[in-house]
Parts: C-alpha cells; structure tokens; sequence
C-alpha cells in the first residue's frame, strides 16, 4: 500500500506558477520602448539622407539642353562622393550632396540642404541683422564658386556664374539645386613620353554662402564640394536615368 502510494505521488502533476501581471506589463513596456527608440534612430538616419528625386537629377538649362541634343545625349557627367558634405563639424548648418559636373560644357550642378532650426542660429547670431527669417525665402542666402589657385587676388579665385536655384522642401529640411555655367576645370598636356608639361585644373572647388543682411564680407559658410588633386581625385560617370532629359 505504501508503495502504491508513493506510486501516485510520483505521478502528480505540479501545476506552473503564476505569471506576474506587473511583469508582463513591464516585459511589454520595455520591448516597446526598445521598439520606439529604433524606430525613431532608423526614421531620423533615413531622413537625414533623404533628398527629394528633383533634387538628385540632371536639372536641364538652356545650354545643357543645347549640348544634350548635339552629343545624342552623350553629356561624359561625372559624378563625385563629397568627403565633407558639411560646414561645420559640430554644428552642420549646411550639407551637399549629388554634385554633377560636365567638364566640356563647363557646368557645375550641386544640391544644398538645411534644417530650419538654422532660422533661430541666424537670429542669435550677432554678425547677422534678420528679423524673423523665413526658411523659404528664397533670397534669404546667396551662393558662389571659389576655386584653388596661388594668386592673393580674390576675383581670380571667384568662378561660375549661378544659372538656376529651384528649391524643395521635405518637413523639417529645405534643399536648393543649384547649377553654375561657365567654369573652366582646366587640362593637363603631356609630352611624348607621357611627362606632364602643362596643368592648369582645378585641384579643388568650394561652395560659399552668403546671408542677407550678414555685416561680414566673409561668407558665412564654406563648403568643399569638387576635388581633383594628389590627394583625391575619384570620379565616376553619371548614368542620367530614362527620366532624365531636356523636356
């Protein structure tokens, strides 16, 4: 009997314990929390390499047209990752991006994007006299192309003339295509035996800013978006998509 009854013990089933409701309720907590900060990391790294598609495409003037249509379309763009896309290091008031060059047509197309937090760095800003500047006035910052050279002449450095500046806007963030004609990136001439005997390229290119109402002759940001010199030269051939051509 006492064995029959040990039996019947050994075959007793324990019953599991009791999940704590203030357990699951934090186990679900956390894991949406956990969901939550991804997310928003994810959200925020897609956005700030988001540029609108009209603003990474050929933007077609006048003269690009022209040249297009007599080259059958063979346009020879490059194209170039910039290696400091920004102003400044910590404060990044101004970032590049999608730089298109035609060397023949002698043709600069650059993207530029902004925060409209920068509207409240201007206006703390002492050397800038605004009043309530608007992230969409289009007047609101001015552009020009300084280029490397050894003359302490600042004219001679000064190169491009800006053709168009066709602006999108994207929540937080405003970005301004801006195309720039008549620059000369130069040439290099060798010899017979393939010894240099003339450069006179562009070894780089750096876009300035400029704002309205600044009571400084220096630009207010500087940005370095062409490279062609000993230290980096890497250029890529720019496949204009099926879209892209003169309407």
């Amino acid at each position: 009997m006492d064995d029959m009854e040990r039996y019947g013990d050994y075959n007793e089933v324990d019953e599991p314990p009791k999940k704590s409701l203030v357990g699951i309720v934090l186990k679900t907590f956390m894991i949406l929390i956990v969901l939550l900060v991804v997310g928003t990391l994810g959200f925020r790294m897609v956005l700030f390499n988001y540029y609108p598609d009209s603003m990474k495409k050929l933007y077609f003037t006048d003269s690009l047209t022209a040249y297009y249509n007599a080259n059958s379309g063979n346009i020879s763009a490059k194209t170039q990752e910039l290696r400091a896309a920004y102003d400044n290091p910590d404060s990044g008031n101004f970032f590049c991006s999608n730089l298109i060059v035609i060397p023949e047509l002698g043709q600069l197309q650059i993207t530029i994007r902004y925060n409209v937090s920068l509207m409240k760095t201007l206006t703390e800003d002492k050397t800038v006299a605004l009043t309530d500047p608007s992230p969409d006035d289009p007047t609101l910052f001015t552009y020009r192309l300084y280029k490397s050279g050894e003359s302490e002449n600042e004219a001679d450095h000064l190169v491009g003339t800006l053709v168009a500046c066709e602006s999108e806007s994207f929540l937080m963030y405003r970005y301004y295509k801006l195309v720039f004609d008549g620059i000369d990136f130069g040439s290099v001439e060798y010899d017979a035996e393939g010894n240099v005997i003339s450069d006179d390229e562009i070894d780089w290119i750096r876009l300035e800013v400029f704002v309205k109402g600044d009571k400084e002759s220096e630009p207010y940001s500087r940005i370095a978006i062409y490279e062609n010199n000993t230290e980096y030269s890497k250029f890529t051939d720019y496949v204009p998509s099926a879209g892209e051509k003169p309407q």
